[in-house]
């Protein structure tokens, strides 16, 4: 599961080894997060990392696909496709998440 690094918490394992964008080595696949490896990742700008999946965590605090995000935001909407103001708001959304997902580094991406 991929997870902002500002949700990641203590305790979660790395599923994928983390690089800054200049592909400098910051934690191994595996590691257990500590609170000082939260401090480590966000001094090295690292946004997004890939986590074992963790039945704890809410879907929000995930960081979708583009196809999966899509679907889920399409099922959501679903409901009021009429109203051409929330047809509005699920093209702002779905605009405001592809942009996040494009300014994530390559490396930070993949954790």
């Amino acid at each position: 599961m991929r997870v902002l690094t500002q949700f990641a918490r203590p305790g979660l394992r790395l599923a994928e080894p983390v690089t800054t964008v200049d592909g400098v080595p910051v934690l191994g696949r595996g590691t257990v997060l500590s609170r000082r490896h939260l401090r480590t990742l966000y001094d090295a700008g690292v946004r997004v990392v890939t986590v074992d999946d963790e039945p704890d965590m809410s879907p929000w605090e995930g960081v979708l696909e583009p196809d999966a995000f899509l679907a889920a935001l399409e099922a959501r909407f679903e409901p009021v496709a009429a109203d051409r103001r929330m047809t509005a708001l699920k093209d702002a959304v779905r605009e405001v998440y592809l942009e996040f997902l494009a300014a994530l580094p390559d490396t930070a991406e993949r954790g």
